[in-house]
């Protein structure tokens, strides 16, 4: 088993070495963080070293990476690790579910997640360090560029465009053709029907309080 060490000890972290363990062929070795942000020595048994000593405990000969950090920044902290680790000789490896689907013809870059039950139709183009979440769908002849960041349940047509560093919150829904332009950000539920603008922020109507309580709905 090819041995790999995950940046983060956050929940993005532990998920990832659920993920890592028990649904690829990797096995994670250690975590790696930041030095301020080292709160143990070891995390689910395994070392945790400050990043800039990874080097010398992990040598980038012998193990490979993945970067297990959210959305922090619309992206921008898990590119600037992304980079840093590749600056430093890591392979940055990809997670793919076994249960995910991803058609043919699809092309998937450097260092992508791709989570359980989701469905990537033919045609697509993935960048470098793309995170798309369970349950999620990429339609035919998509374009999903770097650094993007694609929550659960997410809904992409066909023929989209997602330019980089876009984060796309839970069940938002992206129509077909529609161009996302950079570091857009949309909301939970956000339903885009049209092309964006660079760094613009969409959010998703909330859910209406009525003012009657539960029991005083009508029995069908």
């Amino acid at each position: 088993m090819d041995k790999i060490i995950l940046y983060g000890n956050g929940s993005a972290a532990r998920v990832a070495y659920y993920n890592f363990q028990y649904d690829s062929h990797y096995q994670v070795a250690g975590f790696t963080v930041d030095s301020q942000y080292l709160k143990e020595q070891e995390l689910f048994g395994l070392p945790v070293v400050p990043f800039d000593q990874v080097h010398t405990v992990f040598p980038a000969d012998e193990y490979g990476m993945h970067i297990a950090v959210g959305y922090l920044g619309v992206n921008q902290v898990r590119a600037a690790r992304f980079q840093q680790a590749r600056d430093l000789g890591y392979r940055l490896v990809n997670f793919i579910s076994s249960g995910a689907v991803i058609g043919e013809d699809v092309e998937i870059g450097e260092h992508c997640s791709i989570g359980v039950n989701t469905v990537v139709h033919p045609f697509v183009k993935i960048g470098d360090n793309v995170f798309i979440g369970a349950n999620s769908f990429v339609g035919h002849d998509s374009i999903i560029e770097d650094h993007c960041y694609i929550s659960d349940c997410v809904t992409i047509a066909g023929s989209v465009k997602v330019e980089p560093y876009c984060f796309l919150g839970i069940k938002s829904t992206i129509r077909n053709k529609v161009r996302l332009a950079r570091s857009c950000v949309v909301g939970a539920g956000a339903l885009i029907l049209q092309d964006t603008n660079e760094k613009e922020v969409y959010l998703g109507k909330p859910a209406d309080l009525l003012t009657i309580t539960s029991d005083q709905l009508p029995v069908q």
